[in-house]
């Protein structure tokens, strides 16, 4: 598999998280132009020794991070994903201020379509990941003698769900689609965008 093109990046506030189903959204919103996406995977290394030698090790997915470049983050996506609120009420015709506070940022649900090519067919695959805890850092530039674009890099710590009756931990579920259109609105529907 060759992964030739990524887009489409849709965040939506979590509403409810019960165990044995799965966490249902707010109102979810397109983030920027998405450019990469890196996913870490933290697993546990457990190992059994028995007679000298290695009988059996635990490598279980405890959680991941998610980071992501993406060309720009919009006020409205910064206040559904980090501890981020208006400040102050402006007077008529003034401006509207924002704090960046001190709690932890809220949990989200977070996907994107990337574009598989399979043999000789494109296939479009769509992630989602049912929760997600994202953090900003930001380095800005004086202009120099060539323009150089800063772009936003963010970075999320993945959950675990129990989506199932099982309470199995699951952090993320993805599905493959004939079409980009359909990877899309699957997506959309996840995150509650209509």
């Amino acid at each position: 598999m060759a992964q030739i093109g990524l887009k489409h990046m849709v965040i939506a506030p979590i509403t409810a998280s019960p165990d044995g189903a799965e966490p249902t959204y707010g109102a979810g919103m397109k983030v920027g132009e998405l450019m990469r996406a890196n996913i870490s995977w933290n697993r546990s290394d457990v190992k059994l020794y028995g007679d000298d030698k290695l009988v059996a090790r635990d490598n279980s997915v405890t959680s991941g991070t998610l980071t992501i470049g993406t060309t720009y983050i919009d006020r409205e996506a910064k206040l559904k994903m980090f501890d981020m609120a208006a400040y102050n009420t402006p007077a008529t015709g003034g401006v509207q201020e924002y704090a960046l506070g001190g709690e932890a940022s809220p949990k989200v649900g977070c996907g994107y379509v990337y574009k598989d090519l399979q043999g000789d067919e494109n296939v479009y695959v769509a992630y989602w990941y049912w929760k997600v805890q994202f953090s900003m850092n930001e380095t800005m530039n004086t202009r120099g003698e060539n323009t150089e674009y800063g772009t936003p890099e963010i970075e999320g710590e993945i959950f675990a769900a129990l989506p199932k009756a099982d309470l199995a931990a699951r952090f993320r579920k993805e599905a493959e689609f004939a079409t980009e259109a359909e990877a899309i609105a699957w997506l959309n529907s996840l995150a509650s965008i209509t």
